[in-house]
């Protein structure tokens, strides 16, 4: 009994594990479609993943921080790219742009140096600048609000939320729930949630009381707001529509170009593979290999989405798309892996699959919504904005 018992266990916690790390890939690539509550539910997952496997769970968590740093990388990268669908090119997208290669130049010094420091020097700003513009945008139009605006909402988030997060977390190196478990309900890190409230019930009331007390004071401020340039929607596609963007096609044609799309998108996934490299066990190519290993695959996707372009032939859909491009991007990695690895170990399939996945989807994505975005400020310019 205890053998079947031990085996259910060891089910039940995979079972959980997958479940947490399946929305953990999953939700994210609900962000460009629903920005707003898809990336809250993302920071929320990820705010809580841990706590849910030390209470539900009998894992072994000592490899898991590896994990969850590239699925932050995986979900804001989506969120990245998603601005280039919804935010039509402007200013507020130039400053997000900024602000996210900022952050992943600093991540990877900070995995080649070690160095904790340096996130403080390069906040993770971009996020919750990303919910700010994308809860504007709920019922306001950000393409109309001023430069000095914009830098304000982005240095206001920069200097006086994230600064003070990132000194908690990678310099004083404090965890915020057992900080509240000990300094607020007054037991060990370790004790279950329901069992700190109970050690001090008056404590609990009260933080229930200043919870009612911020959601009568939000209540209250946004009836003192201006007037709203539409109702509230979270859809991405009704907000644009109201812009007077036209909607996304439904079908994609195959898009090439050698020209500063090329450049910034093997960039973009140089970095993002680098760092996934850098976190990621069993992989030992350096950074200068890895982004000479992404350039490749990324040409290669250029010269397939050339041939395709050129026979006029469309993309039904974006699975069908990412299928076929995962085709081709595994033959592509594995003939450079014969061509180039030398005396290096393979990777493991699972990274190997992982890696050409990810490096497929983010280059999917990314000439989709560049492909959206280009439309999208040209229906803004005819128009006169």
């Amino acid at each position: 009994e205890r053998i079947e018992d031990l085996a259910m266990t060891d089910l039940s916690d995979l079972l959980i594990f997958g479940l947490v790390v399946g929305l953990r890939l999953i939700v994210p690539l609900f962000i460009p479609r629903f920005p707003l509550p898809s990336i809250v539910a993302a920071l929320v997952i990820d705010a809580v993943d841990q706590t849910v496997f030390q209470q539900f769970t009998n894992l072994d968590l000592a490899g898991y921080q590896t994990y969850d740093k590239a699925l932050d990388i995986y979900y804001l990268t989506i969120a990245y790219v998603s601005t280039m669908r919804n935010w039509g090119g402007g200013f507020a997208f130039k400053v997000g742009r900024f602000l996210w290669y900022y952050r992943l130049i600093g991540v990877v010094i900070f995995e080649q140096t070690q160095y904790r420091w340096l996130l403080l020097v390069f906040p993770n700003t971009f996020e919750y600048y990303f919910i700010a513009i994308e809860a504007i945008r709920l019922r306001y139009n950000p393409l109309a609000f001023a430069h000095k605006r914009i830098i304000a909402i982005a240095a206001a988030i920069w200097i006086f939320i994230k600064l003070p997060q990132e000194w908690w977390i990678h310099v004083a190196k404090l965890d915020f729930t057992n900080a509240v478990k000990q300094h607020i309900f007054g037991v060990e890190p370790e004790t279950k949630w329901m069992d700190a409230f109970t050690n001090r019930p008056l404590v609990s009331l009260a933080l229930v009381i200043g919870a009612v007390a911020i959601v009568f004071a939000v209540r209250t401020f946004k009836k003192r707001l201006p007037t709203t340039d539409w109702s509230a929607s979270y859809d991405s596609d009704v907000q644009n529509a109201r812009l007077g963007w036209p909607a996304p096609a439904a079908t994609a044609t195959p898009t090439a170009t050698f020209g500063v799309s090329f450049v910034e998108k093997a960039v973009l996934i140089g970095l993002v593979s680098t760092i996934f490299a850098m976190i990621l066990p069993g992989v030992e190519a350096g950074p200068f290999a890895v982004i000479a290993a992404v350039a490749v695959l990324i040409a290669g996707n250029t010269v397939v989405s050339e041939f395709f372009a050129r026979r006029e032939i469309g993309w039904r859909s974006a699975g069908r798309q990412f299928v076929a491009m995962t085709a081709v991007n595994l033959a592509l990695f594995f003939g450079w892996n014969l061509l180039w690895s030398g005396d290096e170990p393979p990777l493991p399939i699972a990274v190997t699959l992982f890696s050409v996945g990810l490096i497929t989807l983010l280059t999917v994505l990314f000439d989709r919504y560049r492909d959206i975005g280009t439309t999208h400020s040209l229906a803004t310019v005819t128009r006169g904005g």
